[in-house]
């Protein structure tokens, strides 16, 4: 069978999908013809496509001891540098067979554009680079407004011009790669408990042959940068229990 693993965006909140992950590894089901990801789901992802799934839940697990810096603002928006620079130190195992797509924004002449880059047509370095443009979050200190509108009006002033920034702003479920790849089943992981897919989605895949791993708990935008050992284990955790009960067979 082949199968096709969506990972949305998110933030902290991508500690409920790395469980969701292990359990799926633990369960046996690690062998993906395709992959996606968007902002930490691109970050999760490479986890997998190198195939070093161990050090996924290590980092989350451990988070705060994992991070030298915790989160830093620069430049309106997140530094994210420190992540990047764990996932080039992992052993590159990767199966060049499975597809990897991420998607990030792209700011020019004060409009925005999504780009879907597949990774395993690139070399490490552009791997990372679009897997760091994926996971960069726009953040202004100054702002008043929810995360998407202070980023339009920002954009809109200039802010962001000639900027590659995370692909959760226009899309966090990047699901259609892994359609029109023809897999037989896609699995989503969605870090939103009340995420139903898209009447797009449905006229274009059977829903039937579509799993939805929601979380029980009720996050919000709050939790996108609650990187504490706390929230990140227990949400590990979650996403570990609601994993293991996951059968891809029905």
């Amino acid at each position: 069978m082949r199968i096709g693993l969506c990972l949305a965006g998110g933030g902290a909140k991508g500690a409920y999908e790395a469980g969701v992950i292990k359990a799926l590894y633990d369960k046996g089901i690690k062998n993906f013809s395709s992959i996606s990801g968007t902002s930490i789901g691109a970050v999760n992802g490479y986890f997998i496509y190198t195939q070093n799934v161990e050090k996924l839940e290590d980092m989350w697990i451990n988070i705060e001891q994992n991070s030298k810096k915790g989160v830093s603002i620069k430049n309106n928006i997140v530094d994210n540098s420190e992540v990047i620079e764990n996932l080039n130190e992992l052993y590159d195992n990767s199966n060049e067979s499975t597809n990897f797509y991420v998607n990030y924004v792209k700011v020019k002449n004060k409009n925005i554009e999504e780009v879907v880059e597949e990774l395993s047509k690139l070399d490490k370095v552009d791997r990372l680079n679009a897997i760091k443009y994926s996971s960069l979050l726009p953040f202004n200190p100054k702002g008043t407004l929810n995360l998407k509108d202070q980023f339009i009006k920002d954009v809109n002033e200039g802010m962001y011009e000639d900027y590659n920034l995370d692909g959760g702003l226009v899309r966090n479920t990047l699901i259609e790669p892994l359609i029109d790849d023809n897999v037989d089943k896609v699995i989503v992981i969605s870090t939103r408990h009340d995420f139903e897919l898209s009447d797009k989605i449905k006229s274009k895949f059977n829903e039937n042959k579509i799993i939805v791993v929601r979380p029980k708990t009720e996050l919000t935008s709050k939790d996108t940068l609650k990187f504490s050992n706390e929230f990140c284990k227990r949400m590990f955790n979650e996403g570990y229990e609601i994993g293991s009960s996951i059968n891809i067979e029905n």
